[in-house]
């Protein structure tokens, strides 16, 4: 089966109601359709859509159809389709194209009128706003922003359709501003006097408390020098009590001294003469000590006897002298 046979059973096999000559039609039908500039036009362009969506689907749907007879000749149905859709579908691109195109300028100009309104709003906003957070202010204040409220230009141009709106906000706030500032005005009037009498009846209590002060001071004056003659007598009689103490410690100071002296003569005294009494023996015992550095050795020839005799006579000395020390020590 040669190629122009198997496009010519594609053709057959791709059974569809609409001709070639149809589909270049329907092609050409919209197109001199450029822009949308209307609702009709929009209804125009989706309708021309939906016809070229319909003829479309109608011309897929064979095609998928006929591919089922063979593999070589569902390519040439897919070809012959491909040719066939590539007649309108440029066409319902633009189309299509045309219909994103009024969509998103919709979308953008119902932004912008939501961005108008929020713009406006916000404006009416402001002018609500003088009348909020008055707590705390005087009646200078509230004036000042008062002529504030007074002095905004209501224009239909700055807030179109929402004008009366914003007058009614108006109204509203320097109505409220009005009493505001009326009340606070009265308050401060009131507080004004009222302080005027607090001060006159703060100036007669300080006089009160002056003189009351001053009889305080004078009877605090009196018992002070009261307390200051009491202190005086019970210092002197302190510091002779405190005389008569310190006599009596320098006078048991003395008989201690006297005592502990009396001791120590005592104690001396008798180790004077245990000293005498010992005087003999220790003499005595000293020149023994003193002969034992005087012991003399035996002749001996061999070097380690002889070393041994020598140090013995060596420690014998050394005792003797240490002894002798610890001897007078007594």
């Amino acid at each position: 089966m040669n190629e122009v046979s198997v496009v010519d059973r594609a053709k057959q096999a791709l059974s569809i109601k609409y001709t070639e000559s149809e589909l270049s039609s329907l092609a050409k039908k919209f197109s001199d359709v450029s822009e949308i500039k209307d609702d009709d036009d929009c209804s125009l362009v989706k309708g021309a859509c939906r016809e070229f969506q319909s003829v479309r689907v109608s011309i897929e749907k064979a095609g998928k159809a006929a591919r089922d007879d063979a593999n070589k000749f569902s390519k040439a149905v897919i070809s012959e389709q491909k040719r066939l859709l590539g007649i309108i579908v440029p066409e319902e691109d633009r189309l299509k194209e045309l219909r994103n195109k009024a969509v998103r300028e919709a979308a953008e100009k119902l932004k912008n009128e939501e961005a108008r309104k929020d713009a406006i709003h916000n404006n009416i906003a402001v002018i609500r706003a003088y009348s909020e957070d008055l707590f705390g202010m005087n009646s200078d204040e509230i004036k000042r922003i008062l002529d504030i409220a007074l002095s905004v230009d209501i224009s239909e141009s700055e807030f179109q359709e929402f004008t009366d709106n914003a007058t009614i906000a108006k109204n509203a706030v320097v109505t409220k501003l009005e009493a505001a500032y009326k009340e606070r005005k009265e308050f401060e009037v009131q507080k004004e006097a009222s302080d005027k009498i607090a001060a006159e009846q703060a100036a007669q209590q300080a006089e009160l408390d002056k003189k009351a002060a001053e009889l305080k001071r004078q009877e605090e004056k009196l018992q002070a020098e009261k307390r200051a003659e009491e202190e005086k007598k019970l210092a002197e009689e302190r510091a002779e009590a405190a005389k008569v103490r310190k006599e009596k410690e320098r006078l048991e100071q003395e008989a201690r001294d006297k005592e502990t002296a009396d001791r120590l003569a005592a104690e001396e005294e008798a180790d004077q003469a245990k000293q005498e009494a010992m005087r003999p023996e220790k003499e005595k015992l000293e020149d023994w000590l003193k002969k034992l550095r005087f012991i003399d050795g035996v002749s001996l020839s061999d070097e380690s006897l002889a070393s041994i005799q020598t140090e013995v006579l060596e420690h014998l000395n050394k005792l003797s002298i240490d002894y002798i020390e610890r001897v007078k020590a007594l």
